[in-house]
């Protein structure tokens, strides 16, 4: 599966459970929002385990995103109550602090449920 396929992997399992999501916007790989705006999920997807190196690269990245994240969000005058950062791979060298972290089945099955 690559990027953009996991992408649209990720993106449907928010639309069928009525997220509000936008994909590949504003640099973002997917941002999905609850209808009720209790909870947005900011969602960085690799299509690869990621070593020590490359995971690191990878939180910066989902970091310097959370800002164009309230962009898109101010924009389309959504506001929710708060938002959990997620990095989506194929395996991970650490845990990251502060940021979730599944495999691509996993949080297809964490979204589905």
């Amino acid at each position: 599966m690559s990027g953009a396929e996991l992408e649209d992997a990720v993106a449907d399992a928010f639309r069928k459970k009525g997220y509000i999501v936008f994909v590949r916007r504003n640099h973002c790989d997917v941002l999905a929002v609850k209808p009720d705006m209790s909870l947005a999920y900011l969602v960085e997807c690799k299509d690869y385990a990621l070593s020590r190196k490359q995971q690191l690269l990878a939180v910066r990245e989902l970091n310097r995103n959370y800002t164009h994240a309230l962009e898109i969000l101010l924009k389309n005058r959504l506001f929710p109550g708060k938002i959990l950062k997620v990095l989506v791979a194929k395996g991970f060298a650490y845990h990251a602090r502060g940021i979730l972290q599944y495999t691509p089945k996993a949080f297809i099955k964490h979204v589905s449920s």
